[in-house]
């Protein structure tokens, strides 16, 4: 007989009520974990209530007054005083193109702020599912330990000892067999679904980041992600690794890369062209190597054949 083998009811019951106990506890909450006081922003209903009534007010006094004027052309200076006291004066052109900027940067602000919550969100969302992930995979190791248990008891001895026990042990194993199954089929679709979203997702930030490079690389297509890639190999990244690139920095900096490295390529090809190429003739009057003494000597005997030229051609000759 196995020693490992539970022959007696109680001893059974024990080890289902030790595997029970050391099942790993669930994960928290992901709302619980994920949940943080968050300061409202939305202004008080008596500051609303005000700053309503006081336009109000504004508007219905420049109605009564009828004092309806034109804009002033955008030439005119306008002065005031700055907090420290100091004269301030700018044309109204200036002070449009400011308030423009202002609005530009505010656009800007508001939208990175949009992207940051988008992210955040994206985050705890994938927050969420592992944590429910780790949750299903604790319960099913758990139930898979019950039904090892069940697997290793002599049945036939249970039996013997206590029948109605028995039974009852034999059905608790069959519904723990039918909630392994559920689990195991829940979990196993959420993993799958899981999956086709970050593909999904992935697919997309892909599209993206192409557009990103067609727009602002010319001529941008296949041959230049074919050097990115023998690029990125030759510095150490797997297929693998470059086929979860989907950002379109990161892109751009491994295209940057692989010029580089084309540029690094020509250049033997580049100076063995300069070294075959023939010398340069020189321009009557450049500059060059001063010719020796015998030279010059030669020259002006050529030049002038008397004897004194000849002497002076023989001994710098002799020299």
């Amino acid at each position: 007989m196995d020693d490992d083998q539970i022959t007696t009811v109680e001893g059974l019951a024990a080890a289902l009520g030790d595997t029970s106990e050391g099942q790993a506890q669930e994960a928290p909450n992901a709302e619980q974990s994920a949940a943080a006081p968050q300061a409202d922003g939305n202004p008080p209903a008596d500051a609303e209530q005000e700053a309503e009534q006081a336009n109000g007010d504004a508007e219905a006094a420049a109605q009564d007054a009828g004092q309806a004027q034109e804009a002033p052309a955008d030439d005119v200076v306008v002065k005031w005083k700055a907090a420290d006291g100091s004269d301030i004066e700018a044309p109204i052109s200036e002070l449009k193109a400011g308030y423009l900027r202002h609005a530009d940067y505010t656009q800007k602000a508001q939208q990175l702020g949009e992207d940051r919550r988008q992210a955040a969100e994206q985050v705890s969302q994938q927050l969420q599912q592992i944590q429910t992930f780790a949750r299903e995979q604790a319960q099913l190791v758990g139930l898979q330990e019950q039904l090892s248990m069940f697997q290793r008891a002599d049945w036939n001895a249970l039996y013997q000892q206590d029948s109605a026990e028995a039974g009852r042990l034999q059905a608790q194993w069959r519904q723990t067999e039918a909630k392994a199954a559920e689990v195991a089929r829940s979990y196993q679709a959420k993993v799958a679904q899981f999956e086709a979203e970050r593909a999904q997702q992935f697919q997309q930030r892909s599209q993206e980041a192409m557009q990103a490079l067609q727009r602002d690389i010319p001529g941008f297509g296949q041959d230049q992600l074919k050097a990115m890639r023998e690029t990125g190999l030759a510095h150490g990244f797997t297929d693998a690794e470059l086929s979860q690139v989907a950002d379109a920095r990161t892109l751009k900096v491994l295209h940057e890369a692989a010029q580089w490295r084309a540029l690094q390529a020509q250049k033997p090809a580049a100076q063995k062209k300069v070294q075959a190429a023939p010398p340069k003739a020189s321009k009557p009057g450049a500059t060059g190597t001063p010719p020796s003494k015998s030279e010059a000597a030669w020259k002006q005997m050529q030049t002038r054949r008397d004897v004194d030229s000849l002497a002076a051609f023989l001994a710098a000759s002799e020299n």
